[in-house]
């Protein structure tokens, strides 16, 4: 059995729905619980979410997902290549409400940003299904 992936999604809110079938396809087959499943399609939805509003600006562009686990964690990236991230905003505005979300829902969370983009990284402790 495959214990990752990675996905190309464009960026548009049409593909939200794209990003949490497929998320929640991977974590099934990976026989994790259904509440630690919610949990991370939220996380996921968030950093998508913000990718789209904030990274590329409604504008077109690539998320990048990649879904790894490695005994009881599922590690997360969520990455783009758009504008970057401005730290001001995270705790200043409305927008950085899914950040200070996601944050709150995993185990470990770091942001990265990156020459062009930012790329987050989640760990997520869980429990298999039985």
């Amino acid at each position: 059995m495959q214990n990752e992936i990675k996905l190309y999604v464009p960026s548009s809110l049409k593909n939200l729905s794209i990003i949490r079938a497929m998320t929640k396809t991977y974590l099934e087959h990976q026989k994790v619980d259904q509440k630690d499943i919610m949990k991370i399609l939220s996380i996921v939805d968030e950093l998508a979410t913000n990718v789209i509003e904030h990274g590329y600006e409604y504008k077109s562009g690539d998320i990048i997902i990649e879904l790894q686990k490695n005994e009881d964690i599922i590690h997360l990236v969520v990455e783009d290549n758009g504008i970057g991230f401005d730290e001001g905003k995270m705790s200043k505005d409305e927008g950085g409400m899914g950040l200070f979300l996601a944050k709150a829902m995993a185990d470990n969370f770091k942001i990265e940003k990156k020459v062009n983009g930012t790329k987050i990284k989640v760990e997520k402790r869980i429990k298999e299904e039985i």
